[in-house]
């Protein structure tokens, strides 16, 4: 016969590892990712170089629209799609109000946005990538 701790420890093992098992799924939430937060640019990756702003690019994804704000009153926006199963992320009407001449993160981000092809993160952190090497990551605000 069991003792009243082994029960206790194998009922909390049991718990644990299916609520483990109910947050690993092959789909992400999409909604729960991209809209209802904000998102701040940590850099932006271009092959081998990383590029740090030391000012702030925010992002805001609303349905499926989203809005940059580029410090110096600039602003890129356009209409996002995404795909949890196979974290596809595809960008069209992309466009950018405001110059961009002179700052090469908001230029790359520009890029990135009009070239996407798949994402990577969660509620916390978030990558919008054009390819293996070249992406922009943001954490959560």
């Amino acid at each position: 016969m069991k003792t009243f701790v082994e029960r206790v420890k194998r009922t909390i093992f049991v718990a644990t590892l299916m609520l483990a098992m109910s947050a690993c799924t092959q789909d992400d939430d999409i909604t729960d990712i991209f809209t209802g937060r904000g998102w701040t640019l940590s850099y932006v990756q271009d092959g081998a170089t990383k590029r740090y702003g030391t000012k702030k690019y925010d992002v805001q994804f609303i349905d499926n629209t989203f809005n940059a704000t580029i410090p110096g009153g600039a602003t890129i926006s356009g209409r996002w799609e995404a795909d949890g199963n196979s974290r596809k992320f595809h960008c069209w009407n992309v466009q950018s109000t405001g110059s961009l001449k002179g700052d090469t993160i908001a230029q790359k981000m520009l890029q990135i946005f009009t070239d996407a092809t798949s994402y990577d993160g969660d509620t916390h952190w978030l990558q919008i990538k054009q390819n293996k090497s070249t992406f922009m990551q943001f954490y959560s605000k």
